[in-house]
């Protein structure tokens, strides 16, 4: 009994002490400073708590590269949308995620999967998904799975849209884009978290009690 308790601490601690994607909040756009991000296109505004731009703009996170990423964006009433850059190289050597009022009600319908800023096709099949319904604002997440395929998120939907990428890519960078007054409030990356200092105590104790039991069948 005494050795089923020590496996089962031990057991525990590994799996507890095993490195998860987190989502880390990197920037909440509150200090009224675009700060460490590079503006690769058009222009970029920081105001009232939330980051918009022009026609077309994209910036850069200084120093950052992840597979995943995420926002919270907000529509307005005008052709909007709000969009996430994942392997970001160049303007045009990069993966464009976004999600759009196509409507110009003031409320996100769709996403797009493109490669480059706003460009042509990144996945092979369809490149464009209808939201169930239609959505102010949400948490919109990207990601690079490592194998060829990609997928969005939609939180205010509970919706995945996913599909496999029509172009390689060479740069690591991540970023965000503008069109319309598109906002967003809150910028996240995807990072692997650390073990706990008390998952780590566990899985000692865990080796200390095989440790011991050793030492008793060897005595």
């Amino acid at each position: 009994m005494k050795k089923l308790v020590i496996l089962c601490g031990f057991w525990l601690a590994c799996s507890m002490s095993t490195a998860n994607a987190v989502p880390v909040l990197v920037d909440d756009f509150n200090d009224g400073i675009v700060s460490g991000w590079t503006i690769q296109n058009g222009s970029v505004t920081e105001s009232g708590g939330v980051l918009s731009g022009s026609s077309l703009s994209l910036l850069t996170l200084d120093g950052q590269s992840s597979n995943s990423i995420a926002v919270d964006a907000i529509s307005s009433p005008t052709l909007d949308y709000v969009a996430l850059v994942l392997n970001y190289a160049s303007l045009t050597d990069n993966l464009f995620v976004k999600i759009q009022d196509n409507n110009s009600n003031g409320l996100f319908d769709m996403v797009f999967f493109y490669n480059g800023n706003n460009g042509s096709t990144a996945l092979i099949g369809s490149s464009m998904f209808s939201l169930s319904f239609e959505v102010e604002a949400t948490y919109f997440e990207l990601t690079d799975n490592g194998d060829g395929t990609v997928a969005a998120f939609v939180g205010a939907t509970n919706q995945t849209f996913s599909g496999t990428l029509a172009n390689t890519y060479s740069g690591t960078g991540v970023g965000l884009g503008f069109f319309g007054n598109g906002q967003a409030d809150n910028f996240y990356i995807e990072t692997t978290s650390v073990p706990e200092p008390a998952s780590l105590a566990l899985l000692g104790l865990g080796l200390a009690g095989l440790g011991a039991s050793r030492r008793k069948k060897t005595a």
